[in-house]
């Protein structure tokens, strides 16, 4: 046989291991990473922004780096996998992972439960490394049906998200309480513009020498907002001047709060209304962000109601922004210096240069070029030790959910769902189960365990859930 032609016998042989049903075969990533390939299991994540560093190194471990990049997260990632429970004959699936560009958990919540494909990935047959973006819509299975959303993953519990979902109800209840997974603890943090810096003495802003930005740029704030105060900045807007948080802060001229919040469908938001609002409605005087990106640049560039009328008050209904105005308890001529809150994933964790020594670790900005300060919440530090040991409790578990019912949607279509008990299930377990092993090295989540403490709900109180470790909880 001539190699020309043992070459295309041996493509053909590889394209119908990689293509066919047969599991129990070996498949040739080369073939199955091409971009004209249908592979044989589909995951197609579209939620929350917490989870996405997490999530992707998860699927850079399992599947290689990914075949496209479309920046912001929106890539796709194609990898043999052993999925059969027979680790005796190879890698036989090829798993292809689709992640969406995220923009808040009940957006993601919802787009499972209506089998959503109104969203943007990432062209896996697109040309160059990146591929550019495209509608999920076209996109289709081994068995040429429609993929739809779906994977995804949420801040809190979908039921938090059911009083801003469409129709205001989660249409499959089951789908979610079968497959929920609370894969690791996600940290959320209080952010504040770095103008707050000159209103500090020095001892209320070291700035130890390790930071990765350049030496003394990593400023740790003696600046703490409790809960009852973050209901009055943030919900009644009533407490509007940085001189009432903290003694810490000086100057004799009103020093405004700038107020931040993201939108109603942001788990983060969820979380906030959880954790601090509780039965308090976000005020009228707040600026509304859609992602945490918008938040960022809001803090970053100390906007507020007074000078974003666009975004200034929220319709609780509809979600229309817009409509409100800066509280009358608030000086409108003031300086003004704005905060927000923010998810673990756009910070970094300084050890403080004792490495030995996590007591002292905090967190700081995640990007050199953004503009603000982490705050302390109710007089702690944001770190790793101090969530695990009950200490900072401003946390949520970060769920993730998959589709498992093959109930179709409006069109009749059932969509592309995990079977219970098969090897696209497996698929998508695996990758869940990755994303919780590797938060016990991260530095920005807690592993479940690592946890010496639990709360029954979101945003309820913390309680031992483990015996007392002094090893860990007590300071050297």
């Amino acid at each position: 046989m001539k190699k020309s032609t043992l070459t295309l016998v041996l493509a053909a042989a590889a394209l119908a291991v990689c293509f066919g049903p047969a599991w129990a075969q070996t498949c040739v990533p080369a073939i199955c990473q091409a971009a004209n390939n249908t592979a044989d299991v589909h995951i197609a994540f579209l939620g929350a922004t917490a989870p996405a560093p997490s999530i992707m190194q998860a699927a850079t471990e399992l599947y290689g780096a990914a075949i496209k990049d479309c920046t912001n997260n929106v890539r796709v990632f194609k990898g043999c996998r052993d999925l059969d429970g027979n680790a005796g004959n190879g890698a036989e699936t090829c798993v292809e992972a689709l992640f969406a560009q995220r923009n808040g958990s009940c957006e993601g919540v919802q787009a499972l439960d209506r089998k959503e494909t109104s969203f943007l990935v990432c062209d896996p047959a697109g040309g160059g490394g990146s591929g550019g973006t495209r509608s999920i819509v076209g996109l289709l299975d081994e068995n040429g049906k429609q993929i739809y959303a779906n994977f995804t993953s949420s801040d809190v519990r979908y039921q938090l998200c059911e009083p801003v979902v469409t129709a205001s109800t989660i249409t499959r209840p089951t789908v979610f309480d079968s497959t929920e997974d609370p894969v690791f603890v996600e940290p959320f943090s209080l952010i504040v513009n770095r103008g707050i810096e000159t209103y500090l003495p020095a001892a209320s802003k070291p700035s130890p020498a390790d930071c990765p930005y350049g030496a003394g740029d990593c400023v740790k704030l003696d600046l703490s907002i409790s809960k009852d105060q973050g209901k009055d900045i943030w919900g009644n807007n009533n407490l509007c001047d940085w001189r009432w948080v903290s003694p810490n802060v000086t100057g004799t001229n009103p020093l405004t709060i700038g107020t931040v919040i993201r939108n109603r469908l942001s788990g983060t938001r969820r979380n906030f209304n959880a954790t601090f609002l509780e039965t308090v409605s976000p005020g009228q005087g707040n600026i509304f962000e859609a992602g945490s990106g918008g938040l960022v640049g809001a803090v970053n560039t100390n906007q507020w109601c007074g000078n974003t009328p666009s975004l200034c008050g929220e319709n609780q209904s509809t979600g229309a922004l817009g409509g409100g105005a800066v509280s009358p308890a608030c000086n409108a001529s003031a300086t003004v210096i704005s905060a927000g809150q923010l998810g673990g994933d756009r910070l970094a964790i300084s050890d403080n240069n004792t490495p030995a020594d996590p007591f002292d670790d905090y967190a700081i900005r995640g990007a050199s070029g953004d503009n603000y300060d982490v705050l302390q919440y109710d007089g702690k530090y944001y770190s790793k030790v101090n969530i695990r040991c009950g200490r900072y409790d401003y946390w949520s578990q970060e769920r993730m959910y998959y589709d498992n019912d093959s109930t179709p949607d409006g069109s009749g279509n059932p969509g592309y769902y995990f079977p219970p008990g098969s090897i696209r299930e497996a698929a998508v377990l695996e990758l869940m189960a990755r994303a919780a092993a590797d938060a016990v090295s991260d530095p920005t989540v807690v592993a479940n365990s690592q946890m010496l403490v639990s709360r029954a709900r979101d945003g309820a109180p913390v309680f031992p859930s483990s015996p007392y470790n002094a090893t860990l909880c007590a300071k050297p």
